[in-house]
């Protein structure tokens, strides 16, 4: 694994990155309880994709080796930005390819929707409109305090093995303020994205391809590429490596 990089964001935060490869600059962006090492490089992607193009892989803020608050106002959409776009300024790339998953992808919609800089994104795992409802918020903070009470108490035993790796590997207060910071996200719409994208997901993936079956008819519209795997779940999106990258490669390489 390349050497981990950081860069002071506009507001002070240290977001930490690395770099691979050569060629055109590609930002790969993770997803919300996980970090740059988890997805991208210890499923492969990085060395995969590091011949065609320079790799850039970010820990968004509150995860991996970048910095972490417990105030849900450092985690709005724009400073998730400023924090992307600080890291291709340190990059010197100008101009650069994105591809995220899941709430990297929910990212990278609100990047490719603010900025000319994102020339082509592949949006994995996420779809359009009000995302982040009070209802589905206040469900994922309950969960997180469910899971901070178990901890306290001693009580992993009782929860299920994602459970007990989300509540050992990860800081509960943290995650708790980045759920309650999605309140204020705004939405982004199919009409809104500036480039050429490639949005994905696949049959098993939940409320994610119920969403965007609705919304096909705005994303095609929109001249954007709509596209959805056989059998895949949310995880398989990435996980399934070679059925993902030929489609992926295609779209980016173009």
């Amino acid at each position: 694994m390349s050497r981990t990089r950081f860069v002071t964001s506009r507001d002070g935060t240290r977001i930490a990155y690395d770099v691979s490869g050569n060629g055109p600059s590609l930002v790969l962006l993770h997803g919300f309880s996980n970090n740059r090492t988890m997805i991208w490089h210890e499923l492969g992607w990085v060395d995969r994709l590091s011949s065609h193009f320079r790799v850039i892989t970010v820990d968004l803020r509150g995860c991996g080796e970048s910095d972490t608050y417990d105030d849900p106002a450092h985690y709005t959409a724009t400073r998730h930005l400023e924090d992307v776009l600080a890291v291709a300024d340190a990059c010197d790339a100008s101009d650069f390819r994105l591809w995220g998953w899941s709430f990297g992808a929910t990212i990278g919609t609100h990047l490719a929707s603010r900025s000319d800089r994102v020339t082509r994104a592949v949006i994995a795992g996420t779809y359009f409109g009000p995302l982040y409802t009070s209802e589905r918020v206040n469900g994922w903070v309950a969960h997180t305090e469910m899971l901070a009470r178990a901890k306290a108490e001693g009580r992993l035993d009782d929860l299920t093995p994602g459970e007990r790796d989300l509540a050992a590997r990860t800081d509960l207060t943290v995650l708790s303020a980045r759920y309650r910071a999605l309140l204020g996200w705004p939405q982004v719409e199919p009409k809104e994205l500036r480039c050429s994208t490639l949005v994905y997901s696949g049959t098993r993936d939940g409320r994610i391809v119920a969403a965007l079956n609705q919304q096909q008819p705005d994303i095609e519209a929109a001249g954007i590429t709509l596209q959805l795997f056989d059998d895949l779940d949310h995880a398989g999106l990435v996980t399934a490596v070679k059925v993902i990258q030929p489609h992926v490669l295609s779209f980016l390489g173009e």
